[in-house]
């Protein structure tokens, strides 16, 4: 993401963000009108290396919450991250990223967020299921009312979540994926579930309206596990898997 000043309002973008390019500029359009500068909205915006649409990775989330903290600090701007989200949630249903350090739960229809708590410190290896398909995010409304019948649980989940070590929150998070199979089924779920217990994961995490698997790990896992469990999923799967970081560890360097 790159904002410069300029004489009017435009973003610029790959083929690959041409959905979020109105949403970006109606969110930004948004935060000019509540935080006092309509009349001086002019910036050029290059949104780049977004990650994939339709696979429940944020895309579009990721390009707005991008823009609006991009002009937060060329303005410097007292804005909260409250205000910043609720923002986002008028142009779409949001995902809450200004916080990577903490677990946050959110309500996307009406623009809030609660702290569950700080984000383990983990290895996420994450690879996607369905590389050809793409999930319309924004048609949810089906898959949000087939969850109702799992409430209950959902919220005991949650409450494990709080507890905040990475074994029970790997046990929800894992479960919350089987949940979540039910309704949007993601190929070789079984094969990462056997391989969870044959290379000692901590539990298997799930995109929701998305096509992405991750096997999570604590994050002092052994390289050479993890370069194993690499080769598995390749082998057994054909797919590409990547490692991530989740809270505020480092990837390594080297």
């Amino acid at each position: 993401m790159a904002i410069e000043r300029a004489n009017s309002l435009s973003i610029i973008s790959s083929p690959q963000s041409f959905a979020s390019k109105r949403k970006t500029e109606l969110a930004v359009c948004q935060m000019a009108a509540v935080c006092g500068f309509a009349t001086d909205c002019r910036y050029r915006i290059t949104i780049r290396d977004s990650p994939p649409p339709g696979k429940g990775l944020g895309s579009s989330s990721v390009d707005i919450a991008s823009a609006l903290l991009a002009i937060k600090h060329d303005r410097n701007l007292d804005v909260s991250d409250a205000t910043l989200f609720e923002i986002m949630c008028r142009v779409e249903r949001s995902d809450f990223l200004f916080r990577p350090d903490l677990i946050i739960t959110s309500n996307p229809v009406a623009g809030t967020y609660s702290i569950v708590g700080p984000a383990p410190l983990c290895v996420v290896l994450a690879w996607d299921t369905a590389p050809l398909e793409k999930v319309d995010t924004e048609a949810v409304r089906p898959l949000d009312l087939a969850r109702r019948r799992f409430s209950y649980e959902y919220k005991e989940l949650l409450s494990l979540m709080q507890i905040g070590d990475l074994e029970t929150m790997g046990y929800a998070s894992t479960r919350s994926a089987q949940l979540n199979d039910r309704l949007l089924p993601k190929p070789g779920f079984c094969t990462a579930s056997r391989l969870i217990k044959e290379f000692q994961g901590a539990g298997l995490v799930a995109a929701h309206t998305g096509t992405y698997l991750g096997i999570l790990f604590p994050v002092g896992v052994d390289p050479e596990l993890l370069a194993c469990a690499q080769a598995k999923l390749a082998s057994e799967l054909s797919v590409e898997p990547f490692l991530f970081y989740s809270g505020v560890v480092a990837a390594p360097q080297g």
